[in-house]
């Protein structure tokens, strides 16, 4: 395709000189500081398609944003165009179908709350301000994931602007092999995505868990909570373990369950017995206040940050649970250290490893230590006290969330995909040869036969 011909941007334009332009730059991720040529918020998909004939004419690097969560920054670049889709929030809802088309800017509790007032949902984040983009095209764990699956189990198709700056629709009839890689091969790697379409799921009253205990009950407590997430385990509960080191250390249950109080605390009374609770709260709610809850123990604040989320694709022995309380126990002054487990397996794992992008379906539970600091030498020790743990976790874990990257792991083909990794590069070959959507650890094209 022949890109001499001039191409305006269109859409909300930033540039350096523009006021707005360090907050238009900035990342939910602080510790990242970098400098782009021009912003563009598109608003539809003529704007993305400006924007890509535009950096394709000038040879400018591209990158696309949508909830600014990137936790290695990478949708921003210095002295390129970063192609922002946070303003397209238009959402079509089908009433008689429950199928809903929603542009790519929603954020994670935005949808959440557009579909809860229908009483229905579609698998969302934990982290309410978490774009739908990113967190879809990387599989989308969510609280709701042992219940109905990832939020690409809910995909039925998707609207993409190629890097030709062509609008490409990819469903299972169309452009079937680009469907399989955008659920679960990560954002920013084939095209930019402007819409999905969701199969919804109907939802009202759920049953809600809060169970809090003392850091020293870590070891009692995750022996058993795991339990939850192993084959055969009611799967109509989702659990959440969060621990938190510092001055406010903090040990906490959280789950939704799609049944009655009943029979939540009838399920809960091995985790209620593991070790005495300091608070318990298990009690029926709208879906959307347990959601909020949820959210509320989520990062709520652009921080620096690093952070990295291991599976967990068996129960972990005393062993590994020593060297996790070891590294909370043990984690520097300068941060504030944290590792949340969220519990997978039921309905993620009832669909085959290579059925989608999204490889590592057996796992039981995905694991991420957290830290964030505010003075300076928390940078360094921060970095390194995550890559540690994830070190001294790799007997007990495998693979690597696509949607958590880290630019420190050197084999990222086969931690991210596994045995899927080959079948993307094939795909990339085909819809951008050129790579022109590239960045640290995007997948490259292969020209097999």
């Amino acid at each position: 395709m022949n890109y001499e011909k001039e191409t305006e941007l269109t859409g909300r334009i930033v540039l350096p000189n523009d006021p707005q332009y360090n907050q238009a730059r900035s990342e939910f991720n602080t510790f990242f500081n970098r400098f782009p040529l021009v912003i563009v918020f598109a608003r539809e998909t003529q704007d993305v398609i400006n924007a890509i004939r535009w950096a394709r004419c000038r040879d400018v690097p591209i990158r696309v944003r949508s909830g600014r969560h990137n936790y290695e920054g990478l949708s921003v670049v210095d002295a390129g165009i970063v192609i922002d889709v946070s303003e397209m929030k238009r959402v079509d809802l089908d009433s008689e179908s429950g199928i809903v088309t929603i542009q790519t800017g929603l954020r994670d509790f935005e949808l959440a709350e557009v579909l809860g007032k229908e009483g229905l949902v579609v698998p969302p984040g934990l982290c309410p301000t978490t774009g739908i983009g990113g967190f879809t095209l990387g599989g989308g764990q969510s609280s709701l994931s042992r219940q109905w699956g990832l939020a690409i189990d809910s995909l039925l198709g998707v609207e993409m602007v190629d890097a030709n700056g062509c609008v490409l629709y990819a469903d299972a009839r169309h452009n079937c092999d680009l469907f399989w890689a955008l659920r679960g091969g990560g954002g920013g790697n084939f095209g930019v995505c402007t819409s999905f379409r969701f199969q919804t799921h109907h939802i009202d009253t759920v049953a809600y868990a809060r169970i809090d205990w003392e850091i020293q009950d870590l070891k009692l407590v995750l022996q058993v909570w795991q339990q939850y997430t192993v084959p055969g385990a009611d799967k109509r509960l989702t659990p959440l373990l969060s621990i938190v080191s510092g001055q406010q250390p903090l040990l906490l249950m959280q789950g939704v369950f799609l049944g009655s109080e009943n029979e939540l605390r009838s399920l809960l009374q091995p985790l209620l017995m593991s070790s005495p609770p300091k608070e318990v709260t298990i009690e029926e709610m709208p879906w959307l206040e347990a959601a909020a809850l949820i959210g509320a123990t989520q990062p709520d604040a652009p921080e620096s940050f690093k952070s990295v989320g291991p599976f967990v694709e068996q129960l972990l022995p005393d062993k590994a649970i020593d060297i996790i309380s070891h590294f909370i126990s043990e984690a520097p002054s300068s941060i504030t250290a944290s590792v949340l487990f969220h519990g997978l397996g039921g309905a993620v794992a009832e669909i085959a490893d290579t059925d989608t992008a999204y490889f590592y379906r057996k796992a039981l539970s995905n694991m991420s230590p957290w830290a964030t600091w505010d003075v300076p030498e928390g940078a360094a020790q921060g970095i390194r006290w995550v890559e540690d743990f994830r070190k001294a976790m790799l007997p007990y874990t495998c693979g690597v969330y696509v949607n958590t990257p880290d630019l420190l792991i050197e084999n990222w083909p086969e931690e991210y995909y596994g045995c899927n990794f080959e079948r993307l590069t094939q795909i990339k070959a085909k819809y951008d040869p050129l790579n022109v959507f590239h960045y640290p650890q995007s997948i490259p094209p292969d020209f097999c036969d």
